[in-house]
């Protein structure tokens, strides 16, 4: 077992510099509460989106935690780093929304759609009424500008791709100001989902847009010196931008949602996020509290809760987190610049034998990972889905239960032998032995890492762990390909397109063996066929058997070897009503429609 653990005065000097720079954001916002902010009193739109939680009381501050500094505000950008994509979005809706408790699409700025009978023309009704944070009327003419800049060609971004079939565009068609209508080159069955990437506004952005500048727009600088360029349809609009310190939200004053009571959310006065590198410091402020939230990692849960009754709040054990883990093997037949395989030819050979996988897999104490790594607070994993989604996880895959004996049967079948001091040899004599690497900077990974060795151990095999600086081992990964092993790990996404640069062998993040022209593998072929299918059907059973299928697939051949997939735990302070659990994702991912049920002042 591995016993992570810092010394008593580590851990009093971090709590003692988080204390001092949560005091610092603190007092810069004035004593106490920030001043209260007068709510607007006008009606709400004719088409206001109504809450189905119970009203609750206006008034009052979130405190939160932002992992990263945002690189900038612009729609076309944010997406490119995960700080920037969650300050965006606090300011900016789409037509359609995700209901996370719910696991469905629901509307947004539409309030509805209808679906052609060829199912792929969808007709979008806008909400009348509403308006920007700035007062000027949202309208047709903002949707089609938006997707007019994602596809225009002087202005490259990754929503094209998510927004195109085939690689071409939707075709996007003003009917009337609140009417927009779409057309898609073929069936595209996550077409409801990638519509609701986020609208821009037109009368903000259309002088950048045509002078060639929008790209440099909503920059870091603009959040800083001019926030109210900065337009919001969120829950929120951007108040004051400091660098490495605080973003500091207030309440939108034309949001377009309500409750049942006619009271315009969101219920929150300001929502302040301090700006934090690194886990540590953003849940030693919790713990001693000093934010209202943090994502408690799993090492941290312990002494996290030993806090909880004095400082008035509840970490939540959320069950099986999005995220999965795996170990791989490099099987790229390629070579470098200078002609030299990516990896060594006999050792490619066993990596390309699926019996060889297998057997490694059977060799994994997954349960001792589990209760010696993760402390209990995780499960196994069979295959590419963690079972938190349940729309798309296949329970029923093929399962590897640690199995030494099993494992050396494979090998054995395999041509694989033992010497007399029970090392293992490939049938040409090699001993078998490679490095496995992973990113240094996460703890758990590094302790999984050093369990898989044990366990190797006692198939005879000889394994060297490589932590990595994590750029580095992605440029290994992605472009260069000089490793033998790696271990890493997936968020994970609710739609199974979100994992077709995984699946696909053409993807990316084929990791194997990515970029291929054309299929290696029989196995390839077919799950690359299975992808394009469950594309091209939005009847949602089909799709799941195509999915289904691709996980059967990966779970029989291995290419990645799933360990397993740790438990997602979140603390939250507990004024704070409303909350709306789901099964995959934040928390508070309904927090415009939470309330603190009373208004402390820190």
């Amino acid at each position: 077992m591995i016993i992570m653990s810092m010394s008593v005065n580590i851990l009093r000097l971090w709590v003692l510099a988080a204390l001092l720079t949560m005091a610092t954001v603190l007092s810069a916002c004035g004593p106490g509460q920030p001043p209260e902010r007068a709510r607007p009193q006008g009606p709400p739109p004719a088409d206001a989106d109504v809450s189905r939680m119970p009203p609750g009381q206006q008034g009052g501050v979130f405190f939160g935690t932002l992992g990263g500094m945002p690189r900038t505000l612009n729609p076309l950008q944010a997406g490119e780093d995960a700080s920037s994509a969650m300050a965006l979005s606090r300011l900016l809706e789409g037509l359609t929304r995700f209901d996370s408790a719910r696991e469905e699409v629901v509307p947004g700025l539409a309030k509805s759609w209808d679906v052609g009978a060829d199912q792929k023309t969808f007709t979008f009704h806008l909400r009348r009424g509403v308006q920007w944070s700035d007062g000027h009327p949202f309208t047709a003419d903002d949707v089609v500008f938006t997707f007019q800049a994602i596809y225009d060609d002087r202005y490259p971004n990754r929503q094209k791709s998510e927004l195109s079939v085939n690689g071409k565009p939707f075709e996007v068609e003003k009917i009337d100001d609140y009417t927009v209508r779409f057309r898609t080159a073929d069936i595209y069955a996550p077409f409801l989902l990638y519509v609701g990437t986020s609208i821009m506004p037109r009368h903000k952005l259309i002088q950048a847009f045509d002078d060639g500048s929008l790209m440099r727009a909503w920059s870091v600088r603009d959040a800083q010196f001019t926030p109210e360029k900065i337009v919001s349809t969120g829950p929120l609009i951007l108040e004051r931008f400091r660098p490495a310190e605080r973003i500091v939200y207030a309440a939108n004053p034309h949001y377009y949602r309500i409750d049942s009571a006619g009271q315009r959310l969101p219920y929150i006065d300001r929502f302040i996020e301090r700006i934090v590198n690194g886990q540590q410091a953003s849940t030693l402020a919790f713990a001693y509290g000093q934010s209202d939230y943090e994502n408690v990692e799993v090492r941290n849960v312990g002494w996290v809760k030993r806090n909880a009754e004095r400082h008035g709040f509840t970490v939540y054990d959320r069950g099986p987190s999005q995220s999965t883990n795996f170990i791989w093997f490099n099987q790229n037949p390629g070579s470098n610049a200078r002609g030299e395989p990516y990896v060594e030819p006999y050792k490619l050979a066993w990596f390309k034998d699926s019996r060889f996988r297998q057997a490694i897999s059977y060799g994994i104490d997954r349960e001792g990972i589990v209760q010696g790594v993760l402390l209990g607070r995780g499960l196994p994993l069979w295959g590419p889905v963690s079972p938190a989604n349940r729309s798309w996880y296949n329970p029923d895959v093929q399962r590897y239960p640690f199995d030494p004996q099993r494992a050396r049967a494979l090998l054995r079948e395999a041509g694989f032998t033992w010497d007399a001091a029970g090392k293992l040899h490939d049938r040409d004599g090699h001993a078998v032995a490679f490095s496995l690497s992973t990113n240094e900077d996460n703890e758990v990974r590094q302790a999984i890492g050093l369990v898989f060795i044990e366990n190797m151990k006692q198939l005879g095999i000889d394994v060297r762990l490589q932590p990595l600086d994590f750029n580095t081992f992605v440029g290994k990964v992605m472009s260069s390909f000089d490793y033998e092993a790696g271990l890493l790990g997936l968020t994970g996404s609710w739609d199974p397109q979100g994992g077709w640069s995984v699946y696909h062998s053409a993807g990316r993040l084929h990791m194997w063996s990515p970029g291929q022209k054309t299929p290696q593998t029989p196995w390839e072929a077919r799950i690359d066929e299975l992808m394009q299918l469950q594309l091209r059907t939005l009847d949602v059973e089909a799709r799941r058997r195509y999915v289904f299928e691709v996980q059967d697939i990966l779970a029989r051949e291995q290419p990645l070897i799933y360990t397993v997939t740790v438990n997602s735990y979140e603390g939250l302070q507990n004024r704070w009503r409303n909350l709306d659990p789901p099964q995959m994702g934040t928390l508070v991912w309904n927090y415009d429609e939470m309330w603190a049920e009373t208004l402390l002042l820190r």
